[in-house]
């Protein structure tokens, strides 16, 4: 029986901190000219005030499953398993994607919290994902984790 419905996917991306705007933006490579927004929530999954990566519940209308089995080669992925920098977590049967951007250094290095955020989805003309925009700060305007966290990422 296969108990993995993980699989990941190695895909260029790197996230900046919008300073002006107060936006933590992930950038896909190669950029193109986005075509759609779709506006929903997302988590942010931050530890130790790192920002450890972003994740999205897929949809037909996203198509990010569709998007990363047709642009990049995928490899089982079972839970537990150490998730680095730079790959797309794709779970089947959830229907759930997470792009890693920061590696956990160690188990139990300290607790991961889901942030909700608000955010923007773009996608080009033919459904690639282009970015991926999203609030630094959270419900009601306050300071989190993820303030803190932006700090660490390159700014624009």
């Amino acid at each position: 029986m296969n108990e993995t419905h993980s699989v990941a996917y190695t895909v260029p991306f790197r996230a900046v901190w919008l300073q002006q705007k107060d936006l933590i933006e992930v950038r896909f490579r190669p950029a193109s000219p986005s075509d759609e927004r779709i506006k929903m929530e997302i988590d942010a999954v931050v530890e130790n005030f790192r920002l450890l990566g972003v994740q999205v519940v897929d949809n037909k209308r996203l198509g990010i499953g569709r998007w990363l089995r047709q642009n990049y080669d995928g490899t089982p992925h079972a839970q537990g398993d150490s998730v680095p920098s730079g790959e797309a977590i794709y779970n089947d049967a959830a229907q759930v994607v997470y792009f890693s951007l920061w590696p956990r250094l160690s188990a139990g290095a300290g607790e991961a919290v889901y942030l909700p955020r608000k955010a923007e989805i773009d996608l080009d003309g033919v459904g690639n994902l282009t970015r991926i925009r999203m609030r630094t700060l959270g419900r009601r305007r306050q300071e989190d984790e993820l303030t803190a966290a932006a700090g660490f990422l390159p700014e624009r």
